[in-house]
């Protein structure tokens, strides 16, 4: 029933394209890609054996007229291109992140933008929606830069077949929405969600907040009932950027997903394992700019990560990004982290307990524009590796790309 679901959704979305590109000629089309490869050795290997991942994506916005908009996003992660030969078939991870249509209405003071979307849309701890919506520069820390999507780390996706309605005010540099959408998460039942959505971008103040609430239509455990709702599971999450980004600036970013609350509960139920935190202090010199972060991620979060691994730790970034070489511009930068496998701040309290297993690392590195686009590359070294005499599985070189077009 979920494929049929699926299937009919993206009918009605290419139904949509065609009837756009028919009444409207003048079309445009504009997006981003980008892909990466990670080149290391087997941490599991006594010895030197090599891995090669790719992750690439590709989002789009076809521009159907003044106020209609196609959108979509793919992303595609492969298994180790060495082992089987890249000339061979390899397994790979491939997902439709966003199939979208928004509709643009201007009013008297205002701005609605109301759309129709399959798979992810707009997560909350992405800046994406103040992006879209505000026009800004990213102002998402560096750390949660992923090559799976222009996303990157989200504290909870707004995921599923449903619609959305925007509004951003004109006197204001205000905008809040709400979704209404359905998935299934839950193992045995469909979940109908609902979220409220509210952000504002000011000169020195910068703020995205999302809350919600998904209720499992249970259909089988009730004999006596159509649907029974007998659990709710309630998220939030923030951004937040005191300053901007050319003055010194604290992002701030935090959230839950997915807290269960039944009729029967005694005691609040709360998952450390399902929040988010990230405490960013940003520093900026005339020469250079640094910036502290703390945090406490879920696993699934830093799967996504670039450069961390663990779901606790801390890390400082000094870059700068005006540095000339033969007359063309670079930004360099170098990265050091302590983390800890598994743990989170609720873990602080015992201090001891957080280095039975750790990780320090570091990371230089170096970007610069090439052709329409950025080229980026980063060595990880894993300090602690080196000390146990991981000697291999010590190095990690990271080369990327993005273009817009």
């Amino acid at each position: 029933m979920e494929h049929d679901m699926k299937n009919k959704s993206i009918k009605i979305l290419a139904a949509f394209w065609l009837a756009g590109t028919l009444c409207y000629a003048d079309v445009f089309f504009s997006g981003f890609a980008g892909a990466k490869a990670d080149a290391t050795s087997d941490k599991t290997s006594s010895g030197f054996d090599p891995r090669l991942y790719i992750q690439s994506f590709f989002s789009g916005q076809l521009t159907l007229s003044e106020n209609i908009l196609l959108r979509g996003e793919f992303s595609l992660q492969t298994a180790d291109l060495i082992e089987n030969s890249i000339f061979k078939a390899t397994q790979a991870a491939f997902q439709i992140d966003e199939l979208s249509l928004l509709f643009r209405q201007p009013a008297l003071n205002a701005v609605n933008y109301e759309s129709v979307f399959i798979g992810t849309y707009e997560p909350i701890g992405s800046d994406i929606f103040l992006r879209r919506y505000f026009g800004i520069q990213p102002v998402a820390s560096h750390l949660m830069e992923s090559w799976l999507g222009l996303a990157g780390s989200v504290i909870y996706p707004v995921f599923g077949m449903g619609v959305a309605d925007v509004v951003k005010f004109s006197a204001q540099p205000i905008a809040a929405g709400i979704y209404v959408y359905l998935n299934h998460e839950a193992e045995e039942s469909y979940v109908f969600n609902t979220d409220a959505r509210f952000a504002c971008v000011y000169r020195f103040f910068t703020f995205d907040f999302a809350a919600g609430i998904g209720a499992p239509l249970n259909s089988n455990h009730k004999d006596d009932a159509f649907i029974a709702i007998d659990t709710v599971y309630w998220r939030g999450g923030m951004n937040m950027l005191i300053g901007n980004n050319y003055t010194t600036a604290l992002f701030v970013q935090a959230g839950v997903s997915e807290i269960p609350f039944r009729k029967e509960n005694e005691v609040f139920e709360f998952d450390e394992q399902k929040a988010y935190i990230l405490i960013e202090p940003r520093f900026k010199a005339k020469g250079f700019q640094m910036n502290i972060s703390a945090f406490s991620l879920p696993q699934e979060t830093v799967d996504k990560m670039i450069f961390i691994g663990d779901t606790l730790g801390a890390n400082i970034e000094v870059f700068t990004d005006n540095l000339y070489i033969k007359n063309k511009i670079f930004t360099f930068g170098i990265n050091g982290a302590i983390t800890f496998s598994g743990k989170t701040f609720m873990d602080l309290q015992d201090a001891a307990s957080l280095f039975d297993k750790y990780a320090i690392v570091s990371a230089p590195y170096l970007a610069t524009g090439f052709y329409s686009g950025e080229l980026r590359t980063m060595l990880q070294v894993r300090l602690t590796d080196i000390i146990e005499n991981k000697i291999y599985s010590a190095f990690t070189l990271n080369i990327g790309y993005k273009t817009q077009f």
